[in-house]
């Protein structure tokens, strides 16, 4: 495995959620585009972090809702 690859697994989690400088955005993208290993490896990536925030998302419950907004209005 070349460096560029290691560098793009050892940054992928950083470079999905957008907090890479651009300066090392820009070398994983310049990387995936000539690696297709890294690019089918950063594209399941990506899908994995979207089914994985999907199931994050789920509604809070009234009460609870009520209750930290009562909290905010208090402070």
């Amino acid at each position: 495995m070349n460096p560029e690859c290691l560098f793009v697994l050892d940054h992928y989690n950083d470079y999905i959620s957008g907090e890479l400088t651009p300066e090392k955005a820009n070398r994983v993208e310049a990387h995936i585009k000539i690696c297709p290993n890294c690019e089918v490896f950063l594209g399941k990536a990506f899908k994995i972090h979207g089914r994985t925030l999907g199931l994050l998302r789920v509604p809070a419950p009234e009460t609870l809702r009520t209750s930290i907004s009562s909290l905010f209005d208090k402070v």
